[in-house]
Formats: C-alpha cells, structure tokens, sequence
C-alpha cells in the first residue's frame, strides 16, 4: 500500500510541475509503438512455494497506441504479454497476457528526454498449466508506471520503462523493458 501512495503522489506531483513550463510548439497528435523486456513474478503463493521454485525472469513483449492530448498528458491503448514463469522442479507455467487502458503523465527534463508516470487499469488473462493443473482467470486490475523517453527526432522516440502490475490472478508481475514508439505529426 505504501509503493501505490507513494507512486500516486509522484503521478499526481508530475503534472502540476509540467503546468509551470508552457511548451507552445505542442500539437496534439497520435503515436504507436512496440516494447520488449524482462517479467519477474513476485507472490505466486505458498501453495506453489512449498512445492517448486519459479525459473524468472521471462521474456515480455507487447504493442500500443496512444493519443498525445497536452503536452504532459496522453491516453494510451495496448496489448502486452507478459511471458511465462516456469516451475523448476515440476512440470508447470504461469503465463498472463494484459489488454491496457493507461494514462501517461511527462515533463520534459531537458531537451529532447521526458520523465513519465502511468497509471491505468488492465483486462487480464492467465493460466496456469501443468500435471493435473489446468487453471485460468480474467479480471480486471490496476498498474503503475514509470519511464524515461529520448526524443531522436520529430517522429521517432525511444524508452526505458517500468510496469506494475498489480493482483494479475494472484501475482503482482513487474515488467521491465525498452520500447519503440513512432509519432505521427
């Protein structure tokens, strides 16, 4: 509970400070992207922590798109799986897969490199797979995030990025990555 208030308050404090600085070459405009990274799954449970130990980290990979609304806010939607955490000493996985709704709030630091937070809601789908286990769940929950972008020119953008995702069918997974991201002006 103390990482969700403090990373609200970071998310909160973000916008405000990017209010002082007024940006008047800003156009609102759509962007895309792609990322690639690393998943660690915390708190899979006693039930399996007694039994086995879980092989992280795994390969993640997803795809979004989003609207730049101002020039510290923009909504984005994607798609993110979120790879599989196998089990070491028995036959089984873990695997989710995420469909996300995300508000992203920036401030240019200096030219051309934004710091980020995010905060959204995600529709989730996991399974767990193994001898005599054939489990799955779908709900929804939230995520935090947090990132640094480099501008390279008008149209092309790269990041390094942080996810949370919280509760995603008992595990909180954390998602570490790189991210691609295309603007159209």
């Amino acid at each position: 509970m103390k990482k969700l208030c403090l990373a609200a308050s970071m998310l909160l404090a973000i916008p405000s400070a990017s209010l002082a600085t007024e940006n008047t070459a800003f156009h609102s405009h759509l962007y895309g992207g792609v990322n690639i990274g690393l998943t660690n799954w915390g708190g899979l449970g006693t039930g399996v922590t007694n039994v086995t130990s879980v092989d992280d980290p795994d390969f993640a990979w997803g795809a979004f798109v989003g609207l730049h609304t101002l020039p510290w806010l923009a909504f984005e939607l994607g798609y993110q799986n979120l790879g599989e955490a196998d089990l070491t000493d028995v036959s089984g996985s873990y695997d989710a897969q995420t469909i996300n709704f995300t508000a992203k709030f920036s401030h240019t630091v200096v030219e051309n490199i934004s710091i980020y937070g995010k905060v959204g809601t995600q529709w989730y789908d996991w399974n767990a797979n193994g001898s005599n286990v054939a489990e799955s769940d779908t709900g929804w929950t939230p995520h935090l995030g947090m990132g640094l972008e480099y501008k390279f020119n008008q149209h092309w953008s790269g990041a390094l990025d942080y996810t949370w995702y919280n509760d995603v069918g008992g595990p909180d997974i954390n998602y570490f990555g790189i991210a691609a991201i295309y603007h159209w002006h």
